[in-house]
């Protein structure tokens, strides 16, 4: 008995079947590996993105958030517990409506500061309403940066910081314990605040065109 020669039909049939079943399979794994490809090279594109962007970040931003930091700090330990050390810190309002500079004559600025102290002695001396030496310094000091600021500098959000930092290194510096003279002992009881003004805080800055 003959072995059934398969027919020019049969063998054209399978022979297109195998073709087609190859193309899918290469296509769909071609596919795959595409996309694959696709999406690494957009995370290559986004890393390289963002480095880019650290790399051309402004200077010196770093270094404007550890001064904002090191503004905020808590008063200095001084050791021992002066009178009234429980209650809360004395706080100086201080209002001011100044002249700004510029083009135009009636450009004024109203503003209000608030002035926190570590040293509750000080404190006390320049947040009642009374007259003192100390509160006529801290108010001279004061006038004297708002002096011959322009619209511009007023309306600028950096430059208002700055002025705000100045004024609190103006008076720390100008409140800071004197150097003790030849033979003269520090009180242990009495210890001295090197930084007396914890805080200088803008609460209102108005400008008036």
């Amino acid at each position: 008995m003959s072995e059934e020669t398969p027919s020019p039909k049969k063998s054209n049939l399978k022979l297109i079947i195998i073709v087609v079943v190859a193309l899918l399979v290469l296509g769909g794994g071609g596919g795959g590996a595409w996309l694959f490809m696709k999406k690494r090279a957009a995370a290559k594109v986004a890393a390289a993105k963002a480095q880019a962007e650290a790399a051309t970040a402004p200077q010196g931003a770093g270094e404007a958030a550890a001064h904002e930091v090191a503004d905020s700090e808590e008063c200095e330990d001084v050791g021992t517990k002066k009178e009234g050390a429980g209650e809360a810190p004395p706080v100086m309002v201080l209002t001011r409506t100044v002249n700004l500079s510029g083009p135009r004559r009636n450009a004024f600025l109203r503003c209000e500061f608030n002035i926190l102290f570590c040293d509750p002695e000080l404190g006390k001396l320049v947040a009642g309403d009374k007259p003192s030496a100390q509160k006529s310094i801290i108010q001279a000091t004061v006038l004297a940066a708002l002096s011959g600021k322009t619209v511009d500098e007023a309306s600028d959000a950096e430059s208002r910081d700055s002025l705000r930092k100045e004024i609190k290194d103006k008076l720390n510096e100008q409140f800071r314990p004197h150097a003790l003279k030849p033979g003269e002992k520090e009180d242990p009881k009495h210890k001295r605040i090197t930084r007396p003004i914890k805080s200088v805080l803008i609460v209102d800055w108005a400008i008036q065109q």
